[in-house]
């Protein structure tokens, strides 16, 4: 098996071996494909033909574009299990673009990409001179975005049809990540991470419960008060319905008097049990009666709730005073 010379790095469970177009063309000026696709580890000739289209076919390698590219491998085994390259650089305007891998189910959920970034990002600020490193997701790639997100990226906006997939173009996000936004998550707690993921609109629909619209809200009443509660739930509600492509209208989306009503109720528990911390109050109203989605029924006639009005500005109780 011939020494194929790649430069290399490591992380504490992965090998990084560079290969880059130009490093691709000398080589299979050497070898046929059978042999270099068994010196680089490669589990078939399928994933050989993928990697070689990417190099040769569509390779950057000039003044203008260029890649840089490592293939992933365990330390423990050996084993190839995937690839993390920057597959667009602008050198000009020293931006990069990356895309990211693992190939089998196995691999995934293991935290191996979690592990790389913080090199690979660092080689694309200090080695690769960057000022500007990009990110594209697919929109209900929920695990990459939450990945992103925990080493400073911030979504910027919407790419409509920017990925080929399946015979079709599909939209995605677009993120970015600057030299002084870099940095790891610190770690936090759950009640933490629902409310940080809130704010950047990094929490599945189907996490978005009314208990997570609880906790969020009674942590930010517990935390900054009753008006900086309501403007954040306001505001953070408005913009998640958008995020998942939703619209606030007259008839569906944000309701104002079901935030301030929420609000109310919660205000008056933790007026009522202000020698609680935050997590025995949340334990607490989440086991009383009021903490129910349906409470609001006991004070509004559905009439009232579903109406224009008390969609888009406070009305009170039409039942009984809350």
């Amino acid at each position: 098996m011939p020494d194929l010379n790649l430069p290399t790095l490591e992380t504490g469970r992965v090998l990084l071996r560079t290969l880059n177009p130009g490093h691709f063309k000398k080589l299979i000026a050497r070898f046929d494909d059978s042999t270099l696709c068994a010196a680089l580890g490669l589990p078939n000739e399928e994933v050989y033909k993928g990697i070689k289209e990417r190099y040769i076919t569509f390779g950057l390698d000039n003044e203008r574009l260029g890649m840089h590219n490592w293939l992933l491998y365990r330390k423990d085994t050996g084993k190839f299990i995937g690839d993390f390259s920057y597959h667009i650089i602008c050198k000009r305007h020293r931006r990069g673009e990356i895309g990211y891998g693992l190939f089998e189910t196995e691999d995934r959920g293991q935290g191996f990409m979690q592990e790389l970034l913080p090199l690979t990002l660092r080689f694309g600020f200090e080695e690769l001179g960057l000022e500007r490193i990009e990110a594209l997701t697919a929109v209900d790639n929920w695990a990459s975005m939450s990945l992103l997100r925990k080493f400073g990226f911030r979504r910027e906006g919407y790419a409509r049809r920017h990925y080929r997939w399946q015979g079709k173009n599909t939209d995605s996000f677009s993120f970015s990540l600057l030299p002084e936004d870099f940095k790891p998550e610190p770690v936090l707690t759950p009640i933490e991470k629902l409310v940080r993921g809130f704010e950047r609109q990094a929490i599945p629909e189907e996490g978005w419960t009314h208990e997570a619209h609880l906790k969020v809200a009674l942590w930010y009443l517990y935390h900054n008060g009753e008006d900086e509660a309501l403007c954040r739930m306001r505001n953070g509600i408005i913009a998640y319905n958008l995020y998942l492509g939703h619209q606030n209208t007259p008839e569906a989306g944000y309701h104002e008097t079901l935030t301030v009503f929420w609000i109310a109720v919660l205000k008056q528990f933790l007026e009522a049990h202000s020698h609680l911390n935050y997590e025995e109050a949340s334990r607490a109203f989440l086991q009383a009666p009021q903490s129910a989605s349906g409470y609001p029924k006991a004070f509004y006639s559905e009439k009232l709730l579903e109406s224009v009005r008390a969609r888009s500005r406070w009305v009170a109780p039409d039942l009984r005073p809350l």
